[in-house]
């Protein structure tokens, strides 16, 4: 789990700053506040109901089985990420 961790960290880093990078030139600056706003909402708010599903989860069918819910979930999130166009947009 600490390598788990400490890899998604790194990633986070990194991916933050790529986000922050092609979300600034390709908003309007008008626009900008909005949609770091309305991105980070929208974020907090996803991690937050995941918490209490994945404790749903844990509590009804056992953490192993949550465990390997939750790394199939990430597993699908990162092919998304890997054959997005996003990986050769640019603004």
């Amino acid at each position: 789990m600490f390598v788990a961790l400490a890899l998604g960290g790194f990633a986070a880093g990194i991916e933050n700053a790529n986000e922050m990078s092609y979300r600034q030139r390709a908003v309007a600056d008008e626009l900008l506040g909005r949609v770091n706003a309305t991105g980070r909402s929208v974020n907090r708010s996803a991690g937050a109901l995941g918490a209490v599903l994945g404790g749903v989860l844990a509590a009804a069918l056992g953490e192993t089985f949550a465990l390997w819910v939750v790394a199939a979930i990430f597993g699908v999130a990162a092919l998304i990420a890997v054959f997005s166009p996003l990986r050769s947009a640019r603004a």
